[in-house]
C-alpha cells in the first residue's frame, strides 16, 4: 500500500482531513465557525516572542530595563524601538513595588517633573498603549531575525589567494 517515500505521510494526512470533515459534519460545524489554523512559522514567531518578552520582564523585576538596540534579546531591541517611536528616550520597563506590576516609566524625566507627576511611571491607559506596541514590535523584530538560513561564517583560509598587481 505505501510502496514509495512519504506515501504513509500523505495517507495518514488524507485520512486525518476526512476524520475532521466527518467531525465537522456530524457536529455541525461549518469551516468558518473554527479558528483559524497558525502556521509553523506563526507559531514559532509567537513562541520566541513570548519568551524574549517574558526574559524582559524577569529582568525588569529586579531593577528597571531599558531598550538597547545591540542586544540579542529582540524584546529590548523593540523596547529600544518604541522609545525612539514615542519620543521617550528614558523608556524603560520596571516593577511598581506598591503594586507589584510590570510597568513603563520614563527615567529621563527630571526630580521636579517625577514629584510633580507621583512618580517616573507612566499612566495606565499609556502602559497598556505601549505595551501592545511592545509586543507587536517583538514579533516582527522575531520575524525579521528568522529569514531563513544564511551562509556560514567562512575564514580566510577558505578563499583563494588574489592574483597580485
Amino acid at each position: 500500500m505505501a510502496d514509495r517515500v512519504g506515501h504513509i505521510g500523505q495517507l495518514v494526512r488524507t485520512m486525518a482531513g476526512q476524520l475532521r470533515d466527518a467531525f465537522q459534519g456530524a457536529l455541525g460545524l461549518a469551516a468558518h465557525d473554527l479558528p483559524p489554523a497558525m502556521s509553523h512559522r506563526s507559531l514559532v514567531v509567537d513562541k520566541v516572542g513570548r519568551n524574549a518578552v517574558a526574559e524582559l520582564v524577569n529582568q525588569a523585576r529586579n531593577h528597571p530595563q531599558r531598550g538597547d538596540l545591540g542586544s540579542a534579546n529582540p524584546a529590548f531591541v523593540a523596547l529600544a524601538a518604541l522609545a525612539g517611536n514615542y519620543g521617550l528616550p528614558g523608556l524603560a520597563l520596571g516593577l511598581r513595588q506598591e503594586t507589584g506590576e510590570i510597568a513603563f516609566l520614563d527615567l529621563g524625566l527630571s526630580q521636579e517633573e517625577a514629584a510633580l507627576r507621583g512618580g517616573a511611571y507612566l499612566e495606565r491607559a499609556r502602559g497598556r498603549m505601549l505595551w501592545r506596541q511592545l509586543k507587536k514590535l517583538v514579533a516582527i523584530e522575531v520575524d525579521r531575525n528568522m529569514l531563513g538560513p544564511r551562509k556560514r561564517p567562512r575564514s580566510p583560509e577558505e578563499f583563494p589567494d588574489e592574483p597580485g598587481p
